[in-house]
């Protein structure tokens, strides 16, 4: 059980999934390389979308780290960081993409590393980000631009109920002239940067495109919610939903949704689940473990035990979808001023897990404290504090999501097998919940 494998494709919507990135990125490498294109390098939480709306590529920094780590590749650059001189606390997610900068070595990176950017992104989230990305761009020698991020002075409960339409009460009307005014300011720096005019239309377009995505991750959502047994594994669900929320705007992601989504329901309807013997449902809390997400299925068949739940299985229908209101960079300024927050801080995130946890009939969930990556860990507590409180035990573990090197499977393992066995009631369900025993 200990043994490290990759884990199978039970539907055909995921090797689907992952033949669009490897063209994306094939087309990038085209545009790009070959045809000296501008790009741009931004951080998950800042907006693509306007990039998008210039035809102009973006390559998402966690997505990079992920593939980076997918690859395994990523006990090399953290060596190379060690060498280098770099404090052991600098954040591994961040750092990564910068470090196949600071190598140098094509050959090595996936897909042949990351060229010079037309210009770099970065949301100001934490302590760290200015720095790194501020080395990073002199590195590349491309010039950079940083949003600020403000904090709010209230925080209404059940936020993802507002958060489609009534998004203007929930941030406060101050934040969101600020957040628009920032991304106008970005608009021009890169249309004056890159030497392409921001297309309106294209952009209220992408839009609309988007929330019809999140329509149809809200659908899959309740599905697995509901279904008995879970009608697909965890990796399935970041490779099909996380393609979809990277290329959101197209109707590329769409249609794949459209397709995921029927192929759950045809497993649903046919009792089809990942595990035949399902006892134990448990929620995977914090980013995902890019360089072993096999480690999600190790307890299918010892346990009965399946994790049906990631931040990554919904948020793009909770955080990203936005109602227009006839102001379409407004409704972008509201899917970006809260997103980090809403993941990893409290009392965004512990709420919201703990929605998630009844709706899913969760028994239990583990927690990743990742090692260095400080903003990520912020929340983590009283996440714990909690989902406890309402019934559900959580099992911390200490790791990174993206360096293998002080990743012991079978310790984990063993770790995991034993929360399952001695905290989790099988007969039981969470106070309040619907756990699938109950």
């Amino acid at each position: 059980m200990s043994e490290r494998q990759e884990p199978r494709d039970d539907l055909a919507a995921t090797p689907r999934a992952r033949a669009k990135q490897k063209d994306w990125f094939g087309d990038f490498r085209r545009r790009v390389l070959e045809e000296g294109e501008p790009y741009v390098i931004a951080n998950a939480v800042t907006p693509h979308e306007i990039f998008h709306a210039m035809d102009v590529p973006v390559v998402s920094t966690p997505w990079y780290s992920a593939v980076i780590a997918a690859k395994r590749l990523s006990p090399h650059y953290f060596d190379l960081m060690d060498r280098l001189g770099y404090h052991d606390r600098l954040p591994r997610y961040m750092s990564l993409p910068f470090l196949t900068t600071l190598d140098g070595d094509p050959a090595r990176a996936p897909y042949g590393g990351l060229p010079r950017p037309a210009m770099m992104v970065e949301r100001l989230r934490g302590d760290y980000a200015q720095r790194i990305f501020e080395q990073w761009a002199k590195a590349l020698g491309a010039p950079a631009f940083m949003l600020d991020s403000t904090a709010l002075t209230a925080l209404k409960p059940r936020w993802w109920e507002m958060g489609w339409d009534r998004w203007e009460e929930l941030y406060g009307t101050d934040r969101l002239d600020f957040q628009t005014d920032q991304l106008e300011a970005l608009v021009r720096f890169a249309e004056v940067t890159i030497g392409r005019p921001f297309n309106h239309a294209a952009f209220a377009r992408q839009m609309e495109a988007v929330n019809a995505v999140g329509a149809l991750v809200a659908e899959a959502r309740d599905l697995v919610a509901k279904a008995r047994p879970c009608p697909v594994s965890l990796p399935e669900q970041l490779t099909n939903v996380m393609a979809a929320t990277w290329h959101r705007g197209s109707q590329w992601a769409i249609d794949h949704m459209r397709s995921y989504l029927d192929e759950l329901k045809d497993r649903v309807a046919g009792g089809t689940g990942v595990c035949a013997d399902e006892r134990v449902r448990l929620l995977w809390l914090n980013n995902g473990l890019w360089h072993d997400t096999g480690f999600y299925r190790a307890f299918e068949a010892s346990h009965g035990a399946v994790f049906v739940w990631s931040m990554y299985t919904n948020f793009l229908a909770d955080g990203y979808r936005k109602a227009i209101h006839g102001d379409p960079m407004r409704a972008l300024a509201a899917r970006h001023i809260s997103m980090n927050e809403q993941l990893h801080l409290p009392p965004w995130m512990a709420d919201w897990i703990v929605h998630q946890a009844r709706d899913f009939g969760a028994h239990g969930a583990v927690m990743l404290v990742p090692v260095g990556d400080r903003l990520s860990a912020y929340g983590t507590k009283l996440a714990i504090m909690a989902l406890e409180r309402a019934g559900i035990p959580v099992l911390e573990i200490r790791a990174s999501m993206v360096d293998a090197r002080s990743w012991d499977r079978a310790r984990m393992t063993a770790t995991v097998a034993d929360f399952i066995e001695t905290r989790i009631d099988r007969a039981k369900g969470p106070e309040g919940g619907t756990a699938w025993a109950s």
